[in-house]
């Protein structure tokens, strides 16, 4: 699976009624279910994202005019930069990395500190 498709499970765990609008390269992509719930408001042209999921979408230069078209039918999108999707895997990753029974107490807060900043 793509980490674009990881992030959003993992965001429609959390909330399954907000379509999620990811920012992939020079687009923006809507992904499974949600690219199925948008054509009901905005015909995109689907294709397959991965072996899981569709997505559509449109051009970064268009965000504005579809957002407005989204705003006024009431649809609860947030948009989510590849970015935010990069710094979740590299913190998992990190997090991972980590051998609990051999590391210091000092190593254990550089890493902390090391996550805070790729956080703010």
């Amino acid at each position: 699976m793509s980490k674009i498709y990881n992030k959003y499970c993992e965001l429609k765990k959390k909330d399954s009624e907000t379509m999620y609008l990811f920012k992939c390269g020079n687009f923006y992509i809507f992904i499974g279910d949600d690219a199925e719930r948008i054509n009901n408001y905005v015909p995109l042209k689907q294709t397959t994202f991965c072996n899981e999921a569709k997505k559509c979408g449109f051009p970064l230069n268009c965000l504005d005019e579809y957002m407005r078209v989204f705003n006024n039918q009431s649809l609860k999108v947030q948009i989510v930069s590849s970015t935010d999707v990069e710094i979740n895997e590299s913190i998992i990753n990190k997090l991972k990395g980590i051998d609990l029974d051999n590391i210091t107490p000092l190593k254990a807060l550089d890493i902390l500190y090391e996550i805070k900043e790729k956080l703010l």
